[in-house]
C-alpha cells in the first residue's frame, strides 16, 4: 500500500513560519502602493496555507497584476525557505515516530504538496525527509495544476493496486474523490470541519494513522 501525504498542515507545522514570510511580502506590497498597511496575524493567513500560490492571490488580492503578485510570491517563498535552512522548520509532535513505524511496517510514503519544488528540497535537506519518503510531487513541477490531477503521474511513477491519501485541506480531499481513494483528514491542520465531511476518517493526532491503515479491509 502507498500511503501520500499532503505537508504543510499534515507533517510540518507551518503556521508561524508562513505568517512572517507573509507579512513580509505584504509590507513590500504595501510600501509600493498597491495595499493599505496592515499588520496581519498568524491565524488571519492560516487559511492559505496547503493552498497553491497562484489560488492565493486570486482570492486575496485579485486586482494583482501576475508580475506583482508573483514577486511577492517569490518573497514569500525565499523567507520560508531561509526560515527552514536556519531551523524554524518543525514537523507535528508525533510525525518523526509515526512515519518511522509506518516506513517499518513495509508501507511505501510519498508526499504530493501544493509547494514549490525548491521548498520540498529545503525541508529535505533540513529535516532529513529521505529517511521516510520515496518520492516527491510537487505542484510547481507541474505547472500547478489541481492536486487530483497530479495523481496519475504519481501512479505512472510508482505503481500500487491501493493508495491512501492523508492531509488537512480540501485540495487533498479531493484527490481521493476524484481516483477514488480512501482518504484520511488531519483534524490537527489547517482545514477546517467542513472541509473534512468528504473524508473516509478523521484523526486528531498523526499517531492515531496506524490504527486507521489496520482498520482497512484486506
Amino acid at each position: 500500500m502507498t500511503l501520500l501525504f499532503d505537508y504543510d498542515g499534515t507533517l510540518h507545522n507551518t503556521g508561524h513560519l508562513y505568517g512572517c514570510a507573509f507579512r513580509k511580502a505584504y509590507a513590500m506590497l504595501a510600501a509600493e502602493g498597491y495595499a493599505p498597511p496592515h499588520d496581519y496575524r498568524d491565524e488571519d493567513v492560516s487559511k492559505y496555507l496547503g493552498v497553491s500560490a497562484p489560488e492565493m492571490w486570486k482570492d486575496f488580492m485579485p486586482q494583482l497584476s501576475d508580475e506583482v503578485w508573483q514577486r511577492a510570491s517569490a518573497v514569500i517563498g525565499s523567507e520560508m525557505i531561509d526560515g527552514v535552512l536556519n531551523g524554524r522548520a518543525i514537523l507535528y509532535d508525533g510525525i518523526a515516530d509515526t512515519l518511522t513505524a509506518l516506513k517499518n511496517r513495509g508501507f511505501r510514503l510519498l508526499i504530493l504538496s501544493n509547494c514549490r519544488h525548491a521548498y520540498m528540497d529545503a525541508h529535505r535537506q533540513a529535516l532529513g525527509l529521505d529517511r521516510w519518503f520515496d518520492g516527491y510531487f510537487c505542484a510547481e513541477d507541474y505547472g500547478f495544476i489541481p492536486k487530483e490531477e497530479i495523481f496519475p503521474f504519481v501512479k505512472e511513477a510508482f505503481p500500487d493496486s491501493r493508495y491512501v491519501m492523508i492531509g488537512d485541506r480540501d485540495s487533498d480531499f479531493r484527490v481521493g474523490q476524484v481516483n477514488g481513494l480512501f482518504t484520511v483528514g488531519c483534524a490537527y491542520g489547517f482545514g477546517t470541519e467542513e472541509e473534512r465531511r468528504v473524508c473516509d476518517r478523521v484523526i486528531a493526532a498523526p499517531e492515531e494513522l496506524p490504527a486507521v491503515l489496520d482498520s482497512l479491509p484486506a
